[in-house]
């Protein structure tokens, strides 16, 4: 009797192959999951209802951009992807960097700390001295004089009326008579400074001057004489401007002119021009005279336009009779 297994295989032939497995049958629930064998693994047969495999396509390769710089490795010591900045070596500890201080950084902390170390110096200095006590308090004691003022002495030591006073029309001299009258302004006799501004060329200029040399008030009279035209002027300033009205009692121009005095007057002038000289704006010609001389804080002119030089006798008539008038 044979012991061998009816399932085994005659040696030399090979071993019947086992049925194929039925697609279609549903796996048997009472039988348990073979478990793994040791043998190696094989392939199971594939289904004759599965689709046939297809390789993966081919990806082509990306062409190379011939602008792009060459990748070239890192320099050494350059930080790398993740931020280090040095290569640690195996067994070594972390490096540190040795904190650099700018130029500009210690200026700066030299400026700051300046003035605070002198401070500190001068404050420990001076609590360092003994305190300085302060002088006492020195009012003067007010005192009262005793005796009575006298009015008429305080009156004499205070500021002195004005040497003329009142109407200066009623000092004015009277025009000859069958003259013909030409004062300038109202007519009134009383001038304003942009009245006697007029009688200069740079018209602005004088009022500017005038307003600011202390002018109070002015009155005049005028009168023409056959071809000659007169004009007496009496400017009288503040009493604080006497010497804006010493300065204007001198003359303006002495080209071509003769220069005397009035006579009885030697703080005077008398000016007699000897070129005939051309109105503002026109082509007519004259001859300028002029006499001038000071009461106190009032200045009087007497001028003249002649047609032909001016009669010297007859200016100093006119500027004698009105000083007489003033003084």
């Amino acid at each position: 009797m044979s012991t061998e297994s009816a399932d085994a295989a005659e040696p030399g032939t090979a071993a019947a192959a086992p049925p194929p497995a039925n697609p279609f049958a549903r796996p048997s629930a009472a039988a348990p999951p073979a478990p793994p064998s040791a043998a190696p693994d094989v392939p199971p047969p594939a289904s004759p209802f599965a689709p046939p495999s297809v390789p993966p396509p081919a990806v082509p390769p990306q062409p190379v951009n011939p602008f792009a710089p060459p990748l070239l490795p890192p320099p050494p010591g350059s930080p790398g992807p993740f931020g280090a900045s040095e290569v640690i070596e195996a067994g070594a500890g972390a490096v540190r960097k040795k904190p650099r201080f700018k130029v500009g950084t210690l200026f700066l902390a030299a400026v700051l700390a300046g003035p605070v170390v002198g401070a500190g110096v001068g404050y420990a200095v001076q609590a360092s001295r003994p305190p300085t006590p302060l002088p006492e308090i020195a009012a003067p004691k007010l005192s009262y004089p005793a005796e009575r003022v006298d009015a008429k002495a305080l009156a004499a030591a205070g500021p002195q009326p004005l040497d003329i006073d009142g109407d200066l029309r009623a000092l004015l001299v009277e025009r000859p008579a069958g003259s013909e009258d030409r004062t300038d302004g109202d007519g009134d006799g009383w001038l304003s400074p942009a009245d006697l501004a007029e009688n200069y060329g740079d018209s602005a200029r004088e009022f500017t001057s005038m307003l600011s040399e202390g002018f109070r008030r002015a009155a005049a009279v005028s009168w023409k004489s056959g071809d000659d035209l007169y004009q007496v002027t009496l400017v009288q300033y503040a009493p604080e401007a006497t010497l804006k009205a010493i300065t204007n009692a001198a003359p303006r121009s002495t080209v071509d002119a003769d220069v005397s005095a009035i006579p009885g007057n030697p703080d005077s002038y008398l000016v007699i021009g000897r070129q005939p000289l051309h109105y503002a704006r026109s082509t007519d010609t004259y001859y300028y005279g002029e006499a001038l001389a000071r009461k106190g804080n009032v200045v009087m002119t007497v001028a003249v336009y002649a047609k032909n030089p001016v009669d010297r006798a007859q200016l100093e008539d006119i500027a004698r009779r009105q000083w007489e008038k003033l003084a």
